[in-house]
């Protein structure tokens, strides 16, 4: 997915719901929900198992978490009023926090 689709598509799910503002699993939910629905030509239906979505997430065919966190950091910067200031205070303080003890994952 292009860079800009991918943008737009973030910003038009944080526009819409506060809870894709809060969570990135909840994002990311979203957005494999809706790559789901494009692949399989809008049916989800029974037969596909937890191993089919890991396989499509293997090869490349769902959108990247990390593209798209890194998209929604860039767009709450740009557009600070699409970001929910608690959530966005606490990652802040947990970041200060590892660079105090020069820890991160």
């Amino acid at each position: 997915m292009s860079g800009k689709l991918l943008e737009n598509r973030i910003k038009q799910l944080l526009s819409e719901n506060l809870k894709y503002q809060k969570s990135d699993l909840d994002l990311m939910t979203r957005i494999w929900y809706d790559d789901l629905k494009i692949i399989r030509y809008g049916r989800i239906d029974e037969g596909f198992t937890a191993i089919n979505m890991l396989n499509l997430l293997r090869d490349g065919r769902l959108t990247s978490w990390d593209s798209a966190t890194r998209c929604r950091r860039k767009i709450q910067r740009k557009f600070p009023q699409l970001r929910d200031e608690s959530t966005y205070k606490g990652r802040k303080d947990k970041e200060a926090t590892m660079r105090l003890r020069n820890q991160f994952y």
